[in-house]
Formats: C-alpha cells, structure tokens, sequence
C-alpha cells in the first residue's frame, strides 16, 4: 500500500433492519478516525455497506409482500439516508448484490477452490438464520419460556417443553438443516493463523477480546460451510450453479471489492472496525479466506461492544431503538458524537442515557469550551468598539511560574512548555491508538486548565485598569491561540462547529488548509484574529426535561 493512503471499513450492516443508535455509534467511529487521518496527510479511502444476500432479506421481503430486490432498494436508500443525516463523510457505499461485487466473489471463490481449500460434503447441524451462521452446543444458552430468562447450558438441565436451547442473540431456536454444501478447509490454516496472531500482537484491539480469538483458535479449528443448497438468492457458485454462496463468504470480500479500481492501491484495510458479536468471522475466518485467495492480511480490527438503553438491549419489541438522526435533529449531532465518544471505552459495553447526554453536552461543550470562547471574545469586544486585532505584542508577563510558560527565544511560533506540548503530544498517541476517549478526555482536561489560567489572570478584572490594557490583550491572545490549537484537534469530532470558529476569528482558509492534509502546518501557525462581533453561542445548552 502506498504510504500516504488509509483504509477504513464500518461493519456490514444487515439490511433487514433500519440502523439504530447502537450503529451509529460504529460509523461515526470511523467517521472520526477517518477524518483525523486525511487532515494529517493521508488519502483515504471509508467504506460502509449492506449485506443483502441473506436469507434473513429474503424472509422479510416476503412478509412485506414485496420481490426482493424492490425490499433491497429501499432497505438501501433507507440505510444510506442514516449515514448521510449524521454526515458521515464515506467515501464507498456498496451493495452486495452490486453486479462488480458479485463478478469479484465469484473470482475468489474458483481461486481457492482451485487452491484445493473447497470440497463438497453433506452438512448436517443447527442454523441461526438471525445469525447467518452455523451453530454449536457451546454457542447455545438455555431459555426458560415461562420467566423468558436465559443460563448457561449444562447437562444438569432437562430439556422440556418449556427449557428449550436457543441462540444468545437472537433468543430463537436454530434450525436443524441436512443438506449438500461445500466446505473451506479452514483447519489447513489452523498454524498460518497462530502465527499470523503471534507476528501481530496488536492485530485485534482490545487485547482481551483479542485473547478470546486466540483461545477459540487453539481449541482447533474446523472446516465451515460456505454454500447453501436451499437459498436460491446469493452469489451462486462457480463450480456449482445450483448453491449459493454463505452469506458471510460472500459478504466479507466486500472490503475487497471497492478496491478493485486499478488505480487505486488501497488494500490491504488498515483498520476494520467491528462489533464484538463478529469478530471471529473476521480474525479467524477472514484471514483464511485471504490467504487461499493469495490477499495480504488486514492490519488491524478494532472491536466495538454493545449499548444498551436505559439497562435494556436494543430491540424494536421493545420500541427503544433510537433513531440517531431524529435524535440529532433534536439536540445536535455534536451532542451525539460526544456522549459516545466520551462516555463509554470503545471496548466496554455501555448504556445510553438521554439525560445523560444532555449533562454531559452541557458541562463538556456548552460550559467548558463554549463558555471559554465567549470570555475571550466578549472581553475582546470590550476593548475598543470597533473591529479588532487580536495579536500577540509582548510575553513578559508570562513566567517560568506560570500555568503556561512560553520560550521567549523562539521568533515567529509559540512554543508552549509543557502543558500545551503535553496534550498535542498525548492526544495524537490517544488518536494514532483508536483510543478516542481518551483524545476528549485529554482535551477537555487541557481546557480545564486553560479555564483555570483564565480565572488565574481575571483578565475581567484587567480591562478596568487602564494601565494593563497591554497585559490584558497579551492575555487574550494566549486564551485565543491555546483555543484554536483545541479546535484544530476537536475538528476530527466536530468539524462544522469547529470551522464556524475559524470562519468567526477570520481563520477563513483553515477549513480548506485542513481538508488539504496542513494539520500539522496549521499547529504552528501565528494567526491574527479578527474579532468583529459577539456571535450566537458555540454550544447552546439544552434544559433537561422531566
């Protein structure tokens, strides 16, 4: 892969369902990410899609009354109508049953199956069709029908009428089929995954879903089936035209299909990012199914978990399914992306909490940094009438005693010690590691700090004397510059709210510098801020209602 270009995936969302918070959560992840790496320098390419050859498509379609791929365009548009009202900047949104998709699975499958890693056999055991995947005893939990509560399976338990072994997720019994599939030999890759793991310590994040994949791959691995003879609706075999590729087969090359442009060199994936109920397709199967097809490796899968809604698991039955647009119009998508960003760990399991969001939105944007902002501009403002310069004249009153200290050698930069050198330094590990919670945290603890030098200097106390309308101004424009360096970064989070800022202080090329991969250029840049009137609030708050 050329060195400046970044390829990142979102799950494969299933189409049969209309994206809820709990994905959005992923896509604005990656959206995040995404944006980070082209400010930076990186050309890059974000793909999402949705898997429409399942059979669980099929099913809905009929319940609906409609053909199938009537269901599937509108399921699409309704898909892609998500994305775009969150403003996720994707740049490939494919189909699976996209014509260039289909002609590419069926490549890779005369490959390895000429690679001598797909033979034909009758398959007899449990399906989960909510799953798309074979099960096994182990992948079962029990569920009493009367108290609809699930345990552990174990062979003190008698099954009944009323105990019956159902799949975790789905809470439905699988299906028992017997039919004539073909298999992947993946226990030939069974030593080329152990050492793919061993070579790649950090080949899934975090590491303790990690050390679960590693501890399933050692129990040994078996074959798995990857056709289906009864689904007529799919992919279809090279070698035989009468069975239908398995869903995850099928679905799983697609992040190779967007690469298919001759003149793109985007693969292999530098980061795929996936829920944790998927992460076996892809560290064990999909390694196997590169290999017999001659594809390098992904380098990396970061491994989301799951929310719920106020302690309950996400579920239409339920109604508690949020629409993350609808919710993003009535507070802010800002206020969305900064409570899953900044409350939960990527890798943990969380709850969404309405009026916890709106706390946080308010302590975190609207307090914090919004009113920051408004301190620097009001006080500005004050300084004379007219339109106003802020610029940097003199440092001496900044001492090595100071919160802040500056190098005072240095001609045409700032150069903070250590506190703003500090946080770019932590916040660009924290992003360069996924770990995105960490960047906010680190942020608005910078900005706590910046807060804190303000109530230090009182620069409101300042501007009535008229004798320290130097220092004050010296003031202002250390708040200013500390402000656009925080901005600079929280534009990977925020960026409409964080170009509004630059458009406000005459910053006016900055939106275009950024998107033109001068991040770094622009951390080191000495603006002049012009300051011409007290604006609507940043981040407005939003009361909480009982």
């Amino acid at each position: 892969m050329a060195k400046n270009n970044f390829f990142i995936t979102t799950p494969i969302y299933y189409t049969n369902g209309i994206p809820h918070i709990g994905h959005s959560y992923s896509s604005i992840i990656a959206d995040c990410i995404a944006r980070y790496q082209k400010i930076t320098g990186k050309k890059v390419k974000f793909s999402t899609w949705v898997d429409e050859n399942s059979q669980k498509a099929v099913l809905k379609a009929e319940e609906q009354g409609m053909d199938i791929m009537s269901y599937l365009d509108i399921m699409a548009s309704k898909h892609k109508a998500v994305w775009d009202g969150l403003w996720i900047q994707y740049t490939d949104f494919i189909r699976t049953t996209e014509d260039r998709h289909h002609k590419f699975v069926r490549e890779v499958l005369q490959k390895s199956y000429d690679n001598g890693d797909i033979y034909e056999w009758v398959y007899e055991g449990m399906y989960c069709v909510g799953c798309e995947a074979f099960k096994k005893d182990d992948d079962l939990v029990y569920l009493n029908k009367t108290t609809n509560k699930t345990f552990p399976v174990s062979k003190d338990v008698v099954i009944s009428d009323n105990i019956i072994k159902v799949c975790p997720d789905h809470l439905t019994e699988p299906q028992i089929l017997k039919e004539k599939n073909y298999f992947f030999k993946l226990s030939n890759y069974q030593k080329y995954i152990e050492e793919l793991y061993k070579k790649n310590p950090e080949f899934v994040v975090p590491n303790d879903r990690f050390n679960e994949v590693i501890a399933f791959v050692e129990r040994w691995l078996d074959d798995f089936s990857i056709s289906r003879e009864t689904n007529k609706f799919g992919i279809h075999l090279p070698f035989d035209e009468e069975q239908v590729a398995y869903v995850w087969y099928d679905a799983l090359f697609n992040y190779i299909t967007v690469c298919q442009n001759w003149q793109e060199d985007f693969w292999p994936a530098d980061l795929h990012i996936v829920g944790k109920d998927i992460i076996r397709f892809h560290a064990i199967y999909w390694p196997a199914m590169l290999k017999s097809a001659w594809y390098e490796m992904p380098k990396q899968i970061l491994t989301t978990w799951f929310f719920t809604v106020n302690w309950q698991k996400i579920s239409k039955s339920l109604g508690n399914a949020i629409d993350p647009v609808e919710f993003s119009k009535k507070y802010s998508k800002d206020l969305l992306t900064l409570y899953l960003l900044s409350s939960f760990n990527i890798w943990q399991d969380g709850d969404f909490d309405e009026k916890q969001a709106i706390l946080t939105y308010n302590a975190k944007l609207a307090n914090n940094l919004g009113n920051l902002v408004n301190r620097v501009v009001v006080l500005s403002l004050k300084l004379q009438n007219e339109t106003w310069k802020l610029y940097w004249q003199v440092d001496e009153f900044l001492t090595e005693d100071s919160l802040f200290s500056i190098d005072e050698d240095l001609v045409g930069f700032l150069k903070w010690k250590p506190t703003i050198l500090d946080y770019l330094e932590k916040f660009q590990n924290s992003i360069n590691k996924y770990d995105l919670k960490s960047c906010l945290d680190i942020t608005f603890s910078f900005l706590d700090k910046l807060n804190k030098f303000a109530d230090i200097k009182q620069p409101w106390q300042m501007i009535k004397d008229d004798d320290k309308q130097e220092e004050i101004r010296n003031v202002l424009y250390t708040l200013a510059e500390w402000l656009r360096i925080v901005w600079l970064a929280l534009y990977t989070f925020f960026p409409v709210k964080m170009n509004e800022m630059f458009v406000k202080l005459w910053l006016l090329d900055y939106k275009n510098r950024l998107e033109n991969w001068e991040f770094e250029k622009l951390l080191v840049d000495f603006p002049i801020f012009f300051i011409k009137e007290k604006w609507e609030n940043l981040f407005s708050r939003f009361e909480i209602k009982d």
